[in-house]
């Protein structure tokens, strides 16, 4: 007959109390995350904005020769004509442009793999751009990884990360717009007046969405929308330059170069008042950019307009201003890539199923 067995000892028993309380907190933290990751998965975003990545990208590879690609933040998506700059270059153009706070890294990083030799990028950056971090807003990256998964490749492992931590704050403010949609329902209702016009952040949700862009990727749900509202002005451009931005655009010219592609820098459509406020900030910005050795075709002021042709920040045109800065960024790619420098004549893609305005 054995012998019954000893209890265990005090300090068995700690290790076992700690073992136990370890284990519920490992199983509390696994089920906020479960929570915290289902909220972000599975509640849709306020519009599907971030989904236009993906007819972008799908433009970006269908073309085998030759093309110009256009880098940067939402001064693209709603400021360009890509037919009207396909016309006037011989080339086929894809405009990337979605939102700045991608961050410079990231727009750079999305292209690299699909740049062949004999293609030309233009970098067209927001002045703020040159004043944030060029690794972006994790928020706002995580938005476009949810869109399309495989952008999360074009991230730095700090950008990864970033991104991971960034899901409480979403899943966050993913719950509190659901709670603003239900009061606003409630509201929407039991009042009486069916005129109450559209509120910034509606009207700009309804212009912001997918269906918005046409089939080259351009933004054109703005087109002959009265904005009714004060434009948004940009980062005061006294504010220090970010020390990364120039270097990172440098060595992205520079590799491309030994690819055979070649790198130009263009600037933003910007709104006359806000340039001549602000010019000794934004001149500093082109001299650091020529003396970086980068190729600047045209300087900040040449991409100057009046009021009349904005739409609803100091860097979005409407369609007017669509058209003479489509002009004339077309004119300064024509003499960059010199006389006779033509692709194949810019027939279109294979149909993307993207949707036309």
């Amino acid at each position: 007959m054995s012998a019954p067995a000893s209890p265990p000892t005090e300090p068995s028993r700690r290790l076992l109390n700690a073992l136990r309380l370890g284990a519920k907190a490992l199983a509390v933290v696994v089920l906020c995350a479960a929570v915290v990751f289902a909220i972000v998965a599975f509640i849709p975003e306020g519009n599907d904005y971030a989904e236009a990545t993906l007819l972008k990208h799908e433009r970006l590879d269908s073309f085998d020769g030759p093309k110009i690609v256009l880098v940067g933040g939402s001064n693209l998506a709603f400021g360009i004509d890509t037919l009207q700059m396909q016309a006037e270059t011989g080339c086929p153009v894809v405009n990337m442009g979605m939102n700045g706070y991608f961050g410079v890294r990231y727009m750079l990083e999305e292209v690299r793999p699909s740049l062949r030799r004999g293609d030309t990028v233009v970098i067209a950056l927001e002045y703020d751009s040159f004043f944030k971090p060029v690794d972006g807003t994790a928020s706002n990256l995580l938005l476009i990884v949810k869109a399309n998964p495989q952008a999360f490749a074009y991230l730095s492992m700090r950008q990864q990360l970033a991104v991971l931590g960034a899901m409480p704050y979403v899943a966050q403010e993913k719950l509190l717009r659901l709670i603003r949609g239900v009061a606003f329902g409630l509201r929407d209702a039991v009042s009486s007046d069916e005129d109450e016009p559209a509120t910034l952040e509606e009207l700009t949700m309804e212009i912001e969405t997918l269906s918005g862009f046409n089939a080259e990727g351009d933004l054109v749900s703005h087109l002959g929308v009265d904005w009714p509202y004060g434009r948004e002005q940009g980062i005061d451009p006294a504010t220090p330059v970010d020390p990364d931005i120039v270097s990172l655009l440098r060595d992205f010219s520079a590799s491309m170069e030994t690819r055979g592609v070649r790198v130009m820098v263009s600037y933003t459509p910007l709104l006359r008042t806000f340039y001549d406020q602000h010019r000794p900030g934004i001149d500093n910005v082109h001299r650091l950019l020529t003396e970086a050795g980068l190729t600047v075709p045209a300087a900040p002021a040449d991409y100057v307009y009046d009021e009349s042709f904005f739409f609803d920040t100091v860097f979005h045109v409407n369609a007017e201003g669509r058209r003479l800065r489509s002009e004339r960024l077309a004119a300064d790619i024509n003499a960059f890539r010199g006389p006779g420098a033509q692709c194949e004549p810019a027939a279109q893609p294979t149909e993307t199923g993207a949707h036309a305005q």
